[in-house]
């Protein structure tokens, strides 16, 4: 029976909901507000408002296998005499003075824009990126939301600053319920093929411009992602990806030469052979089994089938 790839592409959606794990959430979150409040009562003359949220979650469009709870916080301009010097305060306060029993000290680290801490709650670790920015001109922020961010070297690049507009971001994909659909089943093809070179926020980019470029969106889960994919096969070697709250900052030049390569031809690999075998879209796009709520009914149905074919069989179990 060949396989319905518009039903398994939902059924991954499904599986993958944020809100199979709200329980969970909810203690993540709670752990969010205290890091906010920490920073507010820490840097209360320094910061422009208190800190807001970012990355996937805030963009709707995580999935529950991995998330972070990321945030940013907005410094005014004359808060520090150097971005170095607002981020080296930030990543030093959860380093060496901020107490939480579930803070695991020895992983809180120094990445490229943000201080990266990790807890322990019920036995699960959250990673949360503190990302500090600093408004361009004094006062500025609450009316335009744009912040410096400082930049660490990493290997031959030296360190430098770039500007940023988190609520730009935020409000790109919002009231975009096919992008971010697309944008998920990505991530989940991602995070299980291990693909970590390529970043979320260019997929998030190359999406929407795959949409955007389109004059006849495909109906149904599978043609969009296949459009969104072909895209992508065809255009991540040459494409130029903007950040859209700063023009001098092009994404897909996080990319090398090579890696654009690999892009597309996984792209190209993933569409020839679930061409061949549909059901090789459950192998690039699987099922979280997790929470496989069509699981029980599969069962059921297949049970259904041999006792109308008259076949003797044991009853299915749960077990």
């Amino acid at each position: 029976m060949s396989l319905n790839k518009n039903k398994h592409l939902v059924d991954v959606l499904t599986s993958h909901k944020m809100s199979h794990v709200d329980d969970l959430l909810s203690k993540y979150k709670m752990k969010r507000d205290e890091v906010k409040n920490a920073l507010a009562e820490k840097f209360k003359d320094e910061i422009a408002t208190r800190a807001i949220n970012s990355g996937s979650y805030a963009k709707h469009d995580a999935i529950n296998i991995k998330y972070d709870l990321d945030i940013c916080q907005p410094f005014k301009r004359n808060s520090f005499d150097k971005l170095e010097d607002m981020a080296d305060a930030v990543f030093n306060y959860f380093n060496d003075e901020y107490e939480d029993d579930d803070l695991v000290k020895y992983k809180t680290r120094k990445q490229r824009v943000s201080t990266g801490i990790t807890f322990v709650v019920d036995g699960e670790e959250i990673q949360m990126d503190v990302v500090p920015g600093r408004e361009l001109i004094k006062g500025d922020y609450l009316e335009t939301n744009r912040l410096n961010l400082y930049v660490r070297p990493k290997l031959l690049q030296e360190a430098s600053s770039t500007q940023t507009n988190i609520q730009k971001h935020i409000d790109l994909i919002k009231c975009k319920s096919d992008e971010r659909n697309v944008i998920r089943l990505l991530k989940i093809w991602k995070v299980n093929k291990s693909k970590d070179r390529v970043k979320s926020f260019l997929v998030e980019l190359i999406t929407i411009r795959a949409f955007d470029n389109c004059s006849d969106i495909p109906t149904g889960q599978w043609g969009k992602l296949k459009m969104v994919m072909e895209y992508i096969r065809d255009n991540i070697k040459t494409i130029r990806l903007e950040d859209p709250a700063n023009s001098n900052n092009v994404v897909s030049d996080t990319m090398t030469d090579s890696e654009k390569n690999n892009f597309s031809f996984d792209m190209k690999l993933m569409l020839d052979q679930i061409e061949a075998d549909a059901n090789n879209l459950k192998v690039y796009f699987a099922v979280n089994d997790e929470f496989d709520t069509n699981d029980d009914e599969d069962k059921k149905a297949a049970a259904l089938d041999i006792a109308r074919s008259g076949v003797i069989q044991k009853p299915w179990c749960d077990c």
